[in-house]
């Protein structure tokens, strides 16, 4: 009797292993099949994030070379204004120079000399505000530029 209860006995530990082999084989493939889909997603976003590193470093480089090109733009418009106020200038110093009397000609109705520094103080005024006019509006010019490329790259990197 104790071989049939020992044979039972050894057939059903047997059996245990053998379902908790294939039980632990189903857990081995299911761990498996988990892994490779964490790789596959794992993948999937990586390459989602460096497509979208991609977009916004291209995004940002085009906002820097919109903004050399205004910055060329302002700097050229800014050439032509100073030169033209310069012109202004030059032809303003010419009408006075024309309507104001010289030494040695008839005298000013206020004295002349007095008159000549006067006109010269007056000029060299006028030059100085000229030249700081220009100052501010490249530094505004430049400033706003700043603003609105900041801005704009801003917007290109926010989804």
């Amino acid at each position: 009797m104790i071989t049939k209860a020992a044979i039972a006995c050894v057939l059903v530990v047997g059996a245990a292993a053998a379902v908790q082999t294939y039980r632990l084989r189903g857990v081995e493939l299911e761990l498996v099949n988990q892994r490779v889909d964490w790789e596959r997603e794992s993948g999937v976003a990586v390459r989602a994030a460096l497509d979208e590193g991609n977009r916004r470093t291209a995004a940002v480089q085009k906002e820097v070379e919109d903004a050399r090109k205004k910055t060329h733009a302002l700097e050229a418009a800014r050439a032509g204004a100073a030169d033209a106020g310069r012109r202004l200038r030059d032809e303003l110093a010419a009408a006075r120079a024309r309507t104001c009397p010289k030494p040695g000609n008839t005298p000013a109705p206020s004295g002349g000399p007095t008159a000549e520094a006067t006109e010269r103080v007056l000029a060299d005024v006028q030059r100085r505000l000229d030249e700081a006019e220009e100052r501010v509006a490249a530094y505004a010019s430049a400033a706003a530029l700043a603003g609105q490329t900041c801005e704009r790259s801003y917007d290109a990197l926010t989804p």
